[in-house]
């Protein structure tokens, strides 16, 4: 090799230094955003095919608007009257909205439909799926039927609160919210849960439900009302609130409280209304302590 080939070779050696050390700090840059762009859109996509359930606290003014929507916009709701059965089905939308994936993240299922009208009305539910004993069920239960007016827009709405406060929750038993679209009697709301909300190779452990006060209790009475009279239903409330404790359950004897209190009542809205929505949530918060009871 010549004398001028040599220096020629040497002379190139650093302008391929040079370009080298201009072209792999790109490459680093340009691969450190391929890569950032993969993790955010892989993460996108992951959130997309399972929503992250967010739990949201009980709050007067969330509690306020959801009421302000059943008695404003939706009204009454009600399988045997054309306004009714229009409110039913805004009801319907409204929960699944609320409680959905693009707000709190539960899927919403429907239980099997009751024929009326020429529509077929169904049940919503969502549900924390327990973690030791997932196919022992604990409901809790309301009528989303109503007239529209405050006390029973506070009943449905406090189920729904409950339902999105809860939902971070990692019970044992499965804890199932239903929303039940027919206002009957306490009978047939249980005939309802356990015929057409219990999946197969479920059993269920109990039933806790809500409902609008007909009638205000006397001064002696307790503000919590429950529409039983039977033994095992009194003995499973009361060990709820921490009074006792009560045998196992079986089949036959499956306990069921249908509860109700002041707040829910008609009586007690009159000029009264700012105090309701506070004390509304100190009752949610008794209830959401059974029903994570009641779920162990």
């Amino acid at each position: 090799m010549s004398d001028t080939t040599v220096t020629q070779a040497e002379e190139n050696s650093p302008r391929i230094y040079k370009i080298l050390l201009m072209i792999l700090p790109l490459g680093v840059v340009i691969g450190t955003i391929i890569f950032m762009f993969m993790y955010f859109y892989l993460e996108r996509e992951q959130e997309k095919s399972q929503p992250v359930i967010a739990a949201h606290g009980f709050r007067a003014a969330d509690l306020e608007d959801m009421v302000d929507k059943f008695t404003g916009r939706i009204g009454e709701r009600s399988i045997d009257t054309e306004p009714g059965r229009s409110g039913l089905r805004r009801a319907a939308s409204m929960i699944e909205g609320r409680l959905g994936p693009q707000n709190v993240g539960y899927s919403v299922g429907r239980s099997e439909g009751l024929a009326a009208h020429g529509l077929l009305w169904r049940s919503l539910s969502v549900e924390i799926p327990g973690e030791k004993k997932p196919k022992e069920v604990v409901f809790a239960a309301v009528s989303y039927a109503g007239p529209g007016q405050d006390a029973d827009a506070n009943t449905v709405s406090t189920m729904i609160m409950l339902a999105s406060s809860m939902a971070r929750e990692k019970p044992a038993r499965t804890l199932r919210f239903v929303f039940i679209p027919i206002e009957d009697s306490v009978a047939k709301k249980n005939q309802w849960l356990l015929a057409r909300c219990l999946k197969p190779g479920e059993t269920c452990l109990g039933i806790i439900g809500l409902q609008t006060m007909r009638e205000m209790p006397s001064t002696a009475d307790s503000a919590w009302q429950v529409s039983t009279n039977a033994a095992r239903d009194l003995n499973w409330w009361n060990s709820l609130q921490g009074m006792n404790e009560v045998d196992g359950v079986t089949e036959d004897s499956i306990p069921s409280v249908w509860l109700t209190h002041t707040v829910f009542s008609p009586h007690a809205w009159t000029d009264n209304r700012g105090q309701r929505f506070e004390l509304t949530l100190s009752i949610a918060q008794e209830l959401r302590k059974c029903l994570v009871k009641a779920s162990q």
